[in-house]
């Protein structure tokens, strides 16, 4: 009976002396699993994604930043707040890995100093396939 308790008070005193977060529910920026759409060269292509900050209900509170690596040719992405869209005509086919990068900054609301937030991770980011024929 011994054991359990101090396992419990050495995980306590382990926890409270980090200067970082714990994160065993880890609050962190997300990019949604997905598939994109097949997408043609004769055809104005368009998809959409909502990025979140993960065990975060107040992820309004924070500014999202997008970066986008490996588009093809023809297309472009464009960013309203949390969501993403890339679009445009693809000049040439083919399979393309598409990097979304993926920064927040944050909280800002009233009164945030005092009660500072701390994420597990501040940025991430995902490959997605982008097929065009």
């Amino acid at each position: 009976m011994k054991k359990p308790l101090l396992i419990t008070l050495l995980f306590m005193a382990l926890a409270l002396s980090c200067d970082e977060p714990l994160c065993i529910f880890p609050k962190e920026p997300e990019l949604p699993n997905m598939q994109f759409p097949i997408g043609d060269t004769e055809s104005y292509y368009y998809v959409d994604l909502d990025a979140e900050i993960n065990n975060e209900p107040r992820d309004n509170d924070y500014d999202y930043y997008f970066d986008v690596v490996g588009l093809p040719a023809g297309m472009d992405y464009f960013v309203n707040y949390r969501t993403i869209s890339l679009e445009g005509t693809p000049e040439e086919s083919g399979v393309y890995d598409v990097t979304i990068f993926l920064e927040v900054e944050g909280p800002f609301r009233n009164n945030f100093n005092e009660e500072p937030d701390v994420l597990c991770n501040y940025g991430t980011s995902k490959t997605y396939t982008l097929i065009i024929e």
